[in-house]
């Protein structure tokens, strides 16, 4: 059974809305998107990277309810955060956001080093 992918309404898909209004602008992230779609809709399994359950942040357990968080690195640093949850008629995955590296360093509680 494929994955179906599916985008959260409020935190992922304005992003994209916004992305659109400008495809030359967004191209590569656009095809970026798009390409991580087809690979998990081609999948059985999630795919990407992988984060420890105790190191998924808490706000994103409480905000939804999830078990499992998986990102993929995106053009320019960015990072397409998305989870898998059972479905009635299989698994679907579903894009949460698209982060910066800064806010997803902010997130983890990654921060830069500082310059002497």
């Amino acid at each position: 059974m494929m994955l179906k992918v599916l985008a959260h309404p409020s935190d992922f898909l304005p992003l994209y809305d916004k992305l659109k209004i400008n495809p030359p602008k967004n191209k590569a992230m656009l095809e970026a998107i798009d390409n991580v779609k087809q690979q998990l809709e081609n999948s059985d399994n999630p795919l990407g990277a992988n984060h420890k359950k105790d190191t998924i942040p808490k706000s994103y357990i409480q905000k939804y309810n999830l078990q499992a968080l998986y990102h993929f690195d995106m053009p320019d640093g960015y990072r397409l955060m998305y989870t898998v949850r059972r479905a009635l008629d299989g698994k679907e995955a579903l894009f949460l956001e698209l982060l910066s590296h800064d806010e997803y360093n902010k997130l983890f509680g990654y921060f830069k080093k500082k310059s002497h």
